[in-house]
């Protein structure tokens, strides 16, 4: 497994993929620099968890299987290996690319912090992006197998709304927990201490408790576990036929 993860890692080194794991976040700083100034945590943050990972990792998904869709899938069908360990070393190298993007969205956002005004700490960053890490591994295996079925753009462009505008219409409401594409925006809210349009929570917002996360995170890996085993189990039997 761990070879595969390498050979797929080593195949999109010269991707946009690639490129976008750190061009996105240092766009994302400059952007709510540009709109926030000295308070350039708060929109960053803001900015990364409601447009650009979502972005993100819809690219970077969606083009791991589209590259081999191309080649009408020869990269892969006389490997002696067994498909579905080639699709879980694939989403295996995307999670591997969505942590790096996330670590590295901290790393910015906190040294501009310093240098800026310090809204948001490090530490509480820090673990806002770890659960953005987690709560976003689902929608790997799940925008893979949308580009088997209706092709690259379709998939990217119904990833985004989904989170765009799922994100923003339940990630406060109690029922949450019912809308994956929630959860992300919502569990962030206590440590980036702002509403999922960008506003800062009051001092008595029932946001700022922690006692949904752990749930949420629980809700959030159980969805991911089930979605690449059955992924893996989709392509072994050959759906990425379809198009």
């Amino acid at each position: 497994m761990l070879g595969i993860i390498q050979s797929e890692l080593l195949k999109m080194r010269y991707t946009f993929s690639i490129k976008l794991i750190i061009l996105a976040p240092l766009v994302t700083l400059l952007l709510g620099y540009l709109l926030s100034g000295s308070y350039v945590q708060l929109s960053t943050y803001n900015w990364w968890y409601c447009v650009i990972l979502p972005l993100v990792v819809s690219l970077c998904s969606a083009s791991m299987i589209a590259r081999e869709k191309k080649s009408g899938m020869q990269n892969i069908v006389f490997l002696p290996i067994r498909f579905d360990k080639i699709w879980l070393g694939k989403t295996a190298a995307v999670v591997i690319l969505l942590f790096v993007t996330n670590l590295f969205l901290w790393i910015a956002t906190a040294v501009a912090g310093m240098a800026a005004s310090v809204t948001i700490s490090p530490l509480d960053g820090l673990i806002g992006c770890m659960l953005l890490f987690l709560t976003y591994l689902w929608q790997i295996p799940v925008i893979m197998q949308l580009v088997c079925f209706m092709g690259y753009m379709n998939a990217v462009f119904v990833s985004l709304a989904a989170n765009m505008i799922l994100s923003a219409v339940c990630a406060e409401k109690e029922w949450f927990l019912f809308v994956p594409y929630a959860i992300p925006a919502r569990v962030v809210c206590p440590f980036f201490k702002m509403h999922v349009n960008g506003l800062p929570l009051e001092d008595a917002s029932s946001l700022l408790s922690v006692g949904y996360v752990f749930p949420a995170v629980i809700v959030s890996l159980v969805f991911a576990l089930v979605a690449f085993w059955g992924g893996s189990k989709l392509f072994s039997r050959g759906d990425w036929a379809h198009e």
